[in-house]
């Protein structure tokens, strides 16, 4: 079992593996006096640390083709507040947040997102 001063150290020792930063984007509905809505999507939190990795693999097919496949994950410290309903902003460039890990021991958080 760790201790919490284990599990600190941990987690700062992890964030010097985020070289980058990032924003977190949420979305807003405004609506437009009509019935309908605006979306406009706004920073939740700025100058998030972080880092962008690209994991590639294949797999083979029922019919035994082989299929490539490329995620994209970011690792946040592990207080980041973020879901799947949240956008990143990162690098000039808006990724969709498709699901959320806490990772093992609450160390770090990863999000797998999509360019969009």
């Amino acid at each position: 079992m760790l201790s919490s001063n284990d599990l600190s150290f941990m987690r700062d020792s992890l964030e010097l593996l985020l070289p980058d930063t990032c924003h977190i984007l949420s979305l807003t509905r405004t609506s437009d006096n009509a019935g309908g809505w605006t979306e406009a999507w706004g920073t939740a939190t700025t100058s998030v640390s972080c880092r962008l990795d690209t994991i590639t693999g294949s797999y083979n097919k029922l019919d035994g083709a082989i299929q490539t496949y490329n995620k994209l994950i970011f690792s946040l410290p592990y207080d980041a507040v973020i879901t799947e309903d949240n956008q990143i902003y990162y690098n000039s460039t808006n990724y969709q947040v498709t699901s959320v890990n806490d990772g093992s021991w609450l160390a770090t958080k990863r999000a797998e997102v999509q360019k969009v």
